[in-house]
């Protein structure tokens, strides 16, 4: 059998790959596919130890290769999708990141981040670099890149707008999420009768599990028995890296939930019973939701939703009816506001949704206005002649 080759050199014939070293292309070649590929990795290999070795490496080398081959196990993919995306758009274009790590000081950081705040960046992205350079600069210190870390809590400052805001504040004291109204919800559920996802959004307004728990949910978290629910499974939509870093695509994934706090037990209501006892069972999925015997795709789910409540929103408009849009994930909001208007404690209510502190469930206590009325309005009394 003739081995398998792609080009000729110097009259040889040769298996060449095409591959990217240290952000450079190079050609390697073998005398068939798996030689040039071994080839590859063993260059890859001696030029990452190149790097390590080198102790005037910059934060635009370093960072981005401990993020991909260090960070990368102890972190989940949607926020290396994060970490990456505040090392490409905010440290990467900017000399700073083109500074020998040994020399980089506290101050040198400093006016970085003023550099930041004078080009527009918002405190809150500034806060984020913050907190993935303080995670990378602990690992050079501990790898003898630099003798101290330069982003060590005191030693420099986020930059903010020193006037108060009072609008802002103002704003940020009205209701800070948006939810659908009691009497607004047998429209919404109307709109999707007969629609596949019916069931789901009927679901997430009786249980206030987030979009990614339900798609994920399967059927062996199902207790019937105790009318129970198990939240083990979070599904998320995370971009795709390849070898070098570089985002060729996205994926759809199982995993945990967003925090350990969130994976509990929550109570199936009567209703709740009854709709998942309804629903059919497809013995070739281990999923609870499923669409054309598969697992739900979290991006079709959203362009349908989308899709679905722009229509009703246009149909309403025709009858003078206003009806605003609001995502998937307000169907959570609207259990949350729901059960608290009707009597629910708040300790309650935060343990259905699974917060991992109360001051997570407070925001919903912006929804009672008409209780701060009510007090007010108490001392009426205490003017009566």
């Amino acid at each position: 059998m003739a081995v398998k080759t792609n080009c000729i050199k110097n009259g040889v014939p040769y298996y060449r790959i095409h591959r990217k070293i240290n952000g450079k292309y190079e050609d390697f070649y073998g005398k068939n596919k798996s030689d040039a590929e071994d080839l590859y990795y063993e260059r890859k290999k001696q030029a990452e130890i190149g790097v390590i070795q080198n102790k005037d490496v910059t934060t635009k080398i370093l960072l981005h290769k401990w993020l991909f081959s260090v960070k990368i196990h102890d972190i989940k993919d949607t926020t290396l999708e994060t970490y990456e995306g505040t090392y490409r758009n905010h440290i990467k274009p900017f000399s700073f990141s083109d500074i020998p790590i040994k020399k980089i000081s506290s101050i040198i950081v400093q006016d970085y981040y003023n550099t930041l705040f004078k080009k527009g960046r918002s405190t809150d992205t500034i806060e984020d670099v913050h907190k993935l350079l303080h995670q990378f600069f602990i690992y050079c210190e501990k790898e003898g890149y630099i003798g101290k870390n330069p982003c060590t809590k005191g030693l420099v400052t986020i930059p903010k707008n020193k006037d108060v805001d009072v609008d802002a504040i103002i704003e940020s004291k009205k209701v800070p999420f948006n939810y659908f109204r009691e009497d607004e919800i047998p429209i919404l559920r109307e709109a999707f009768v007969g629609n596949k996802y019916e069931k789901v959004v009927d679901f997430a307004l009786g249980t206030g599990m987030r979009e990614g728990e339900i798609v994920g949910l399967k059927k062996t978290h199902l207790n019937f028995e105790k009318k129970e629910i198990y939240v083990k499974n979070n599904t998320t939509r995370a971009a795709v890296f390849n070898d070098d870093g570089e985002k060729t695509g996205y994926k759809t994934k199982d995993g945990t939930p967003k925090t350990e706090s969130s994976i509990d037990i929550i109570p199936m209501s009567d209703y709740i019973y009854t709709l998942l006892k309804s629903l059919p069972d497809d013995p070739n999925s281990e999923y609870v939701f499923t669409a054309n015997g598969h697992q739900i795709d979290k991006k079709d789910l959203e362009k349908v939703w989308r899709k679905t409540l722009l229509a009703l929103i246009e149909k309403l408009a025709e009858k003078n009816i206003d009806f605003v849009y609001r995502k998937f994930h307000d169907l959570r909001h609207t259990f949350a506001v729901l059960l608290l208007l009707k009597g629910t404690d708040l300790y309650t209510i935060m343990k259905l949704l699974r917060h991992k502190k109360i001051a997570s469930t407070e925001i919903y206590l912006a929804v009672l206005p008409e209780a701060k009325d009510d007090c007010v309005n108490k001392l009426n009394d205490i003017f009566q002649n």
